[in-house]
This record gives structure tokens, sequence and C-alpha cells, in this order.
């Protein structure tokens, strides 16, 4: 008898969740369909058939995911995959009537359709007169970026791997992206688009200096040194020689084109060994598909790259972009890395995404995340909102000094020009003028894309994004001088990577100032102490302590969902499962309701032996104790924190963290951040609690 058996639930947090799922409303046809390996190398079939049995494809792959071949009328479906005799179990799922339908192109064909000319990466020659006359305010600031190139200069050398008193790599690194990712890749644009021969000497200055450190040594995507320099130049390089091609001699040529190749063979070397395609919850990894498709594009008739190793690259980055990708990304528009992180992750590839629709017509912006992804940024990435809950970088705003350029200065654009609504397209207008672009050049200047296959719906003020494990309530979405609002995570996706353990969490915003606000920073770097030991634990966030305990760190268990989210007219709610968060208790589930000017929190908690409750919430200003209650004034606005009943008692108001902000950080590196300010709530012990909060603003 077999001992074969498909897995119920994922192993590891790096595998893909099973899709589609039990009564599942697919937006794209045909769907990917992913299910969890048994481990080793199996044969699979894959099947869809009618509800009455009735099979209507069938397939077989070496791996965990199929895309079928062919398109499926709208209408219900049940898949199944079996192996070795077993079968996982059938599933039904629907077609949308509106679901988009995605021509997948192959290697082959996309490679023949790669002009021989230059430019060919970002635009054409033909494009430019265009990009001229409807890019102009991006192009003053293009000049003022390349001023500041001009005065920047050359880089020094990287020394971190082998001189213990040089710049250390995360201070280098954070330099290194104004010089590559932003310097050089301003300079060669601006070379071509403003006929800049002065820029374009300077970028190829750049480009040379770059190409003169070796690949294999601190730059590389391989090393033990960290790969965030390797990750700029195998983002870069590609581009710039594409955009400065007529400027190369030769022998520059050759030498650029070999470097390229040589990023491009480290990041497909690094994706095959993480085996990116059964385990995309790689954050860094997630980047590199697009690279590597970009160095072919580029170097095709270079001499260098032999034809099969092109097509193997453009092979393995199309069956990416086509199936699993993107991992964090879910159909609903949300980004379950939180925002911060979205709104650079969802720019790393989309000049390759470009190239792919005007060379071969593949259209992997229609596939749903991104269709949804300016609902998403409307709810979650408001320029004008002190922070941007939830995940790592919460802090930072599009200007931020601490990590500049990862707010994509407009996250909207692009995605808005393409997909709406209205609101998208006025926020990325709005922003599409800071003083300098920092990190995200490459997007800036791509040419209008054809029509979209489905314009995104007008905003309502409440938004759930079931699959990323975010709520979105506002009273009055886009009216910032009025709204009133409640931002929550409940989420499948566990505390791991740049997520925190703050499932149940909250954060409360008026008139976008910060009332109530997830606490702690990376400080000097991602991986102190202050953020593995603060920042990442549910005692860093609105969550709630049992026995003192939160819920596990850097786990795939920490997982909730919402239950619930409504807009009832005069107030709206949302309804979280918090359970399976804690192993210690039977239940958790936090209702949040939200009027004009009160957001009330019910807690229903109930456990197996008595707990006591330590109800934690957070602050940019100082909170002053009212009795029992707590009042909070900030630029203002006063919120009134008051407990209903007498099972919560404040316990103390502090401004002081667990672990403080620069523990462990060598004195020279310290950081300071804004001050933030922490209430404590206890109750007595019991198996089952009854908690109710209500949160008054005032202006």
């Amino acid at each position: 008898m077999s001992g074969f058996a498909f897995p119920k639930d994922r192993q590891t947090a790096m595998q893909v969740f099973p899709f589609p799922t039990e009564g599942c409303v697919v937006e794209e046809n045909p769907p990917c369909l992913c299910w969890i390996p048994p481990e080793g190398e199996h044969l699979y079939t894959v099947t869809v058939s009618s509800p009455d049995g009735t099979e209507l494809y069938r397939a077989e792959t070496k791996l965990n995911y199929h895309v079928p071949t062919r398109f499926f009328e709208a209408g219900d479906y049940q898949w199944n995959v079996y192996s070795e005799g077993v079968a996982r179990g059938e599933i039904a799922f629907s077609i949308s009537e509106d679901a988009v339908k995605i021509e997948r192109i192959s290697a082959e064909k996309l490679y023949e359709s790669i002009p021989s000319v230059h430019p060919r990466h970002l635009f054409f020659k033909e494009d430019i007169e265009t990009i001229r006359k409807t890019k102009g305010t991006e192009l003053e600031v293009l000049r003022r970026n390349v001023e500041q190139a001009y005065r920047d200069g050359l880089p020094q050398m990287p020394m971190y791997h082998r001189d213990p008193y040089a710049l250390p790599y995360r201070e280098y690194f954070g330099r290194f992206r104004d010089f590559c990712d932003r310097n050089m890749v301003a300079c060669a644009l601006a070379y071509i688009l403003l006929e800049d021969a002065c820029a374009g000497a300077l970028a190829k200055q750049l480009l040379i200096h770059f190409c003169d450190r070796n690949p294999n040594g601190p730059c590389s995507l391989l090393g033990p040194w960290g790969d965030e320099v390797g990750l700029s130049m195998a983002r870069c390089l590609p581009a710039v020689y594409d955009l400065l091609y007529p400027i190369l001699n030769e022998k520059e040529r050759i030498f650029v084109a070999y470097t390229v190749r040589d990023y491009g063979r480290q990041c497909y070397e690094r994706l095959r060994k993480r085996d990116y395609c059964q385990n995309p919850g790689d954050s860094h990894v997630g980047r590199l598909p697009a690279y590597l498709g970009e160095a072919v594009m580029v170097l095709k008739d270079s001499g260098i790259q032999p034809r099969e190793e092109a097509l193997q690259w453009l092979d393995y980055a199309l069956e990416i972009y086509g199936g699993i990708f993107p991992y964090y990304g879910t159909p609903d528009g949300g980004w379950a890395e939180g925002v911060f992180y979205s709104t650079s992750y969802t720019k790393w590839y989309l000049t390759f995404f470009s190239a792919v629709e005007r060379y071969g017509g593949t259209r992997f912006l229609d596939r749903p995340f991104y269709r949804n992804l300016t609902k998403f940024f409307l709810h979650f990435a408001d320029p004008d909102y002190e922070n941007h809950p939830f995940g790592d970088g919460y802090w930072c705003s599009p200007e931020d000094e601490e990590w500049p350029g990862f707010f994509a200065q407009s996250p909207c654009r692009f995605y808005a020009d393409r997909f709406g609504p209205e609101a998208a397209r006025k926020r990325a207008s709005a922003q599409a003028t800071p003083k300098l672009y920092r990190l995200h050049l490459l997007d800036i200047f791509l040419p209008a894309c054809g029509t979209c296959a489905k314009e995104a719906s007008d905003v309502q003020n409440v938004a759930c994004f079931p699959d990323a494990g975010f709520v979105s309530m506002h009273t009055a979405l886009g009216d910032l001088k009025n709204d009133f609002a409640v931002l929550a995570r409940a989420s499948k996706f566990g505390s791991d990577s740049h997520r925190h353990a703050d499932q149940g969490s909250f954060a409360l915003f008026y008139r976008g100032k910060a009332l109530i606000s997830p606490s702690g920073y990376f400080g000097r770097a991602y991986g102190t102490q202050h953020h593995f030991e603060w920042l990442k634990t549910t005692q860093a966030h609105n969550a709630i302590l049992v026995n003192g305990e939160g819920q596990p760190v850097n786990s795939m268990y920490s997982r909730a969902k919402i239950l619930s989210c409504e807009d009832f007219g005069e107030y709206k709610e949302a309804r979280l499962d918090v359970s399976q968060a804690y192993p210690m208790l039977n239940k958790w589930i936090r209702t949040l309701r939200l009027t004009d000017h009160e957001l009330t929190v019910e807690d229903e908690i109930e456990s197996e032996n008595e707990v006591t409750v330590t109800y934690p919430l957070h602050t940019l200003s100082k909170p002053e104790g009212e009795g029992n209650c707590v009042r909070v004034e900030r630029d203002g606005v006063c919120l009134r924190i008051e407990p209903v009943g007498d099972t919560l008692t404040l316990d103390r108001i502090t401004d002081r963290y667990a672990v403080e902000l620069n523990e462990g950080v060598p004195a020279e590196f310290a950081v300071s951040m804004p001050q933030q300010y922490h209430i404590y709530y206890r109750t007595q012990k019991a198996k089952s609690h009854r908690l109710t909060v209500k949160y008054t603003v005032k202006a």
C-alpha cells in the first residue's frame, strides 16, 4: 500500500498557498492551479472538470502548480491533482463572467520579437518625442537629479568585506543606491531624453566604475557579505547598458555586456537554488525574475550569451510571472508585507512587464492583483498619513531620510494611468514632482500602454483585502479634513519575513494623524535587537498579551482571518478571528465598529485556564491618565480612550521600550527616532473575557 499522501497544510512559510480554494471565484482565465507538494519529486496529473464530473482538461507536470493551456467559459468547475494513484481531492471553484483572459507567450517567440535596436529596454527612439511632450514635470525633476549626480561624483569602493574600519555594509549599500539606482540611471535617462551629452558622460563613467568591481566579490548576489549592492547592479546595469549603447566603444560594450551576463547568471542560480516557483516566499529573491528577463533582452545580438541560455532564462521568468507570482501580492490587490514594501516591490518588475507587452503582447499587468492594486494604495498608502501600518517600515513617509526612496515617490504611478480610478490618477499626479527621484526611476518614463482590460471601480469608504488580510474603514476617504479611519490586520500570512506578530492589531487615524499606532523601528538596520525583540513582537502593537505572552514571532502559524467587513451606513463594522494566533487561547474574536467620531472595539476571549489579558496601546503623543480613561492630544485632535465596565484597569503609561532603540548598536551608528508612548490596561484572571473600549475623537 502506497505511503504517498498530499499534505493538507503548508510545511514552510516559503511555500505557495493552494489556489483556487473551495468556493473561490477566480478573476483570471486560465487560473494558475497550485497545491502543496509532498517531499521529493513526483509526476502529477492535473484535471479540471464540470460539476457533474465530466473531465474538461488534463495535463501532467513535475511542478506543484500548473496553468492550463486553454481558456474556460465562465461558470462552475472543480479541479483535482493526482500522483502515484492518490488523489488530493476535488475542489470546487468558479470563473467569473469578468475574468480577464491572459495569453502566455513562449520564451522562443518573445526572444525572436526583441528588436535589434538600442534603446530597446524602456522605450524606442520613436517614443521619445511623445515622452518629452507628456512628461514635462517629470523631466524637470530629472534635471534636478542630474545636478545632484554632478555634485556627488563617483562613489568609493566597497571595503566592508575586508576592512573592519571601513564604512560598514548597511551604511555602504544605503549610500550606494544614491550612486547606482539614482544618479547613474538619472544621467542615462537624461542622455537619451534630454540629449544631455554631459549627463551621458557621467552615466558612462559610473557604469564603467561599477563594472570594474568584481561581480563575485562584495557586490555579488551570492556572496556572504549581503546582497543589496548586487541587487542594485542586477537591476540597473541592463537598462543603462541599453541607454548608453551609442556612446560605448566596442571594448566597453563587451565589458559591460559580460558584467550584465554575470549578474544574470547569479540571478538564475539563486532562483534555482531557492526553487523559487515552489517556494516564492523569499522577499529578495522575488525581485530577480525581472532582472533575469531584462538581461536577456539587452544582451540579444551582443554575441556573449548563447541562445540556449537566453531561452532558459526567459522561460523561467515567464513561467514565474505567468504562474505563481506575486506571492505577497494577492488577487484582491493587497500586499501581505504591508504598505512600505508594497510601494517598492510592485515596481521592480514593471520595466520587464512593459517590454514583454510591447514585444510579445502578453499583458501580465492585467492579472487580478495588478488591476486591484490602486484600491489598496488609496486605502493604505496615503502620503498625507503620518505612518502606514502594517509591517516593517510602517513609519516611513515618501521623503523619509532613514530609508530614502522606498516609498517609491508615488505608489500609484503607472498603475493609476492604466487602471484608474480617477482618485488614483489624481493622487499620482499630485506626487509627480518630488524634489528628487530617489530609488525608482526606471518606470517613470515608460511609454503609455494600451487600453486596460478593466478599470478599477470607484473607491468606497470600506475596503477588505481578505487574501492579504487587511481591513480599512474610513468615514470620508479622500477628504482628509473630515476623515476618521481605522486599519486592521488579520491575515493567513504569519509573522515571518517583514511581517510582525500583530494579528488583530489596529491603527486609528483622524485627519491623517496617527492617534493609535504601531510602535518601534528598525533602528540602525534590519535585524537589530530592538527590531527583533520589540518591533516584531506583539507587545509593540495594539493586540493583546495573554499572561504576558503574545503571538509566535517569525512564525507561519501566527495567522488570523477576516470574518466580515461591511458598511451599514450609520456605522462600519469588521469582525476578525484571531484565535489561531494564540496557542494558549480557544477563542479571540475582535469586532471594530466605526462611526463618525467613535471607534468601539469589542473582544471575546476564551481559554481553557484562567488567564490575565494585557491590553497594550501605542501613541505618538504623550498620553495623560484620567482615572481609568486616557487622553491623547495630537496636533489639535483629542482622543479619549474609555474602557466600558470594570474589566480593564489602567496599569501604566510609559515612554520606554522593553528593548531600547539602540540596544547593542555601536555608539557611532546610534539613531534618533521620534518618541513613542505605551499604554497598558490589564484584566483579572478569568477563563472568559468580554472587553469593550471606546475611542472618541474631538477636534
